[in-house]
Order: structure tokens, then C-alpha cells, then sequence
């Protein structure tokens, strides 16, 4: 499977929604939903909420996370490959979404790293 970089730094390859979109597996993205479902308490997610072909494709994307996605919004309007590449880099967006998932921080730091050498 092709590598897709999402704009907040994840690599969709290892997004189980992602896999099972690409993979055409039904039972997959069932078992996504119901992983998210215990995961992120208070809503139910159903498999047809789980499919994504990754953000940067700008097709199918997951309306459990990435239809409402502030980072995914915003790096589309400014027409940048990921965050890591957007001259407001560490902007209140990316704080907000570094607390909900702080170890793209570190892929998205890891990115800048490698644009400035």
C-alpha cells in the first residue's frame, strides 16, 4: 500500500479506518467502529463513519474525525502537504490537536527536521 501523509503528520498506512477502507474489508471498519465507539465514549460509530482514503486525497475521509478535522480544514485551505510545511507551524489549531494526540508532534517535528536540512 502507497504511503499516505495526513496533514497532521499520522501515516494513514497505520490507521486502522484507512487499511480497511483500502483493503475493502466491511468487517474492518465494523470493528473500527466499535473500537471507537469504546474509545471515544459518548457517540456510536457505524463502519460507513470509518471509511477514508486519507485527508490529502480529498475523497472518501471518516465524518467520525476528518469531515470535522480543524487541521485537515485549515492545511487544505492554505495548500500545504502537512503542518510540518506551513509557516504558522504551532499555531492554537495544532496546540489544541497536539493535546488530543500528542505523538504527531513528534512525526510532524521529525518532518520539519528533514525540510530544513
Amino acid at each position: 500500500m502507497a504511503r499516505v501523509q495526513a496533514f497532521c503528520g499520522l501515516d494513514c498506512g497505520e490507521c486502522e479506518a484507512y487499511t480497511a477502507t483500502q483493503t475493502n474489508d466491511p468487517a474492518g471498519l465494523a470493528q473500527v467502529a466499535q473500537k471507537w465507539t469504546r474509545q471515544y465514549g459518548g457517540k456510536e460509530y457505524r463502519a460507513d463513519m470509518c471509511v477514508c482514503d486519507g485527508c490529502p486525497s480529498g475523497k472518501r475521509i471518516s465524518t467520525a474525525h476528518a469531515a470535522t478535522c480543524g487541521v485537515r480544514t485549515c492545511a487544505t485551505a492554505r495548500g500545504v502537504p502537512t503542518c510540518a510545511h506551513c509557516p504558522d507551524y504551532g499555531c492554537e489549531t495544532l496546540k489544541g490537536f497536539f493535546a488530543f494526540a500528542p505523538i504527531l508532534q513528534d512525526k510532524l517535528e521529525a518532518i520539519r527536521k528533514k525540510l530544513g536540512e
